[in-house]
């Protein structure tokens, strides 16, 4: 903006010149209206949008020929606080071009008391930007209250209560070459649980060695540069396979229990049921108005995640398919799944969010009573809907390991699909396949 402001001097000082006007009032008093009808009316929008720049930029910029271009450029660049300094920008700039003209051709304006005053308020007025952009500041402060994701309570090896539990010992043990674990945050609780009932003699330190937790791409990339030895995910993406077979790993896939995809929106919308079509359009952008599926006339904010985690390659595969999602902004992607839901419970203090998720995410691990399930074509997201499979998005996870995995690697995924292993599954919240 400031290269653009410079010109905007420049090119006021060269009319001027080429004009040789002498006087310089009937300019500034154009100026000052313009300054007063763009400004002012971006004042009036954003006091009424309770000082989002976000829905400001949304309806604003249609108002504010010629500026409407440079007004979209700077909503498309996440620019909104800008908006402001625009305007005056443009302002002081086009007197200073006048300024120094007249101070070229040495006919510098005897000011008056009252133009002196008129002057110092149009200064102060031109700081009300700081303002502005102080009270859009204040709005993106969670009044809903975060509620982050804790996942020391299910690290194995501790005697946590947050695990499952078998109520017999087990036929398999593992006592040695123990296999290193790794996978989706989401599945953290199952494979924590896993290695804590196949691994009878690993101390806590040993334990967090052996079961690391992280993002789905980065578990992938773990297994890939044999960091890990078994991983536990949604079905990778085809760019996870084409990595794969560029790094001539080749998968070994096991199937080991359903869970269902579910999208949240916060407590305070009235929407509790979408269908697949209207999930599609909104994240296609098609449909941009809760008003356009049972809700309040308000903007929809498709929140997303990065490309490679587990959430998106099902949101892909599962609802989207061959329909193409429009690439997020910026502040709408984020790394972390509990920022999802803290997003869809307050993000910006607005209700109009919308995420998802996989079921036991959702309702186990983040317990965030500001967000709700939304049903998909009428079904809610049950266990029992699971299990009938009434439910429309149901995803599978799996043990996923390179194509010779070790002894006990194998031992370990066999193990999953024995009946204890499923009844731990099905104990830690995740529906089996048993």
């Amino acid at each position: 903006m400031l290269p653009a402001l410079f010109l905007n001097a420049v090119y006021w000082y060269r009319y001027n010149r080429k004009n040789q006007f002498a006087n310089y009032h009937r300019q500034i008093w154009a100026l000052l209206v313009a300054l007063i009808y763009y400004f002012g009316s971006l004042t009036v929008v954003l006091a009424a949008a309770r000082y989002s720049y976000l829905d400001t930029a949304i309806y604003y910029p249609a108002a504010i020929l010629p500026y409407n271009l440079s007004a979209l450029f700077l909503a498309w660049g996440l620019f909104y606080h800008n908006l402001g300094w625009m305007f005056v920008g443009t302002f002081w700039s086009a007197v200073l071009g006048i300024f120094i003209y007249q101070w070229q051709a040495k006919e510098l304006p005897k000011l008056h008391r009252g133009q002196i005053m008129g002057l110092i308020i149009i200064f102060l007025i031109s700081g009300l930007p700081i303002y502005q952009n102080f009270a859009n500041s204040l709005k993106y402060t969670d009044t809903y209250g975060s509620n982050s994701l804790n996942l020391n309570k299910y690290r194995p090896f501790r005697n946590s209560r947050s695990l499952a539990k078998l109520n017999h010992p087990t036929s398999v043990k593992i006592t040695a070459n123990y296999p290193r674990l790794n996978g989706a945050t989401a599945l953290y609780p199952m494979y924590s649980a896993i290695a804590q009932t196949l691994y009878p003699k690993v101390s806590t330190k040993q334990g967090s060695q052996l079961v690391r937790v992280d993002s789905t791409p980065k578990a992938f990339d773990s297994l890939l540069t044999k960091k890990a030895d078994v991983i536990f995910m949604a079905n990778p993406s085809k760019a996870q396979f084409r990595t794969a077979k560029r790094h001539h790993v080749y998968l070994r896939l096991t199937k080991i229990g359903t869970e269902a995809f579910v999208f949240f929106v916060n407590q305070k919308n009235p929407v509790k049921t979408l269908s697949t079509g209207q999930i599609q359009s909104i994240y296609q952008r098609k449909t941009i108005f809760w008003s356009s599926v049972g809700g309040r006339f308000a903007s929809i904010q498709p929140f997303q995640r990065p490309e490679g985690s587990g959430s998106q390659t099902a949101m892909e595969q599962m609802v989207m398919k061959k329909h193409k999602m429009v690439k997020p902004l910026r502040y709408q992607e984020f790394d972390a799944m509990d920022g999802v839901f803290d997003g869809v419970a307050g993000y910006n203090n607005r209700t109009n969010a919308i995420g998802y998720s996989f079921r036991f995410f959702a309702t186990q691990m983040m317990h965030n009573r500001q967000v709700k399930l939304l049903k998909v074509d009428g079904i809610a997201p049950t266990a029992k809907n699971i299990r009938n499979g009434k439910y429309p998005l149901i995803a599978h996870f799996y043990a996923i390991s390179r194509d010779q995995p070790s002894k006990n690697s194998q031992r370990l995924i066999s193990w999953l699909r024995t009946d204890d292993g499923q009844t731990l599954i099905n104990r830690t919240g995740y529906v089996g396949l048993k």
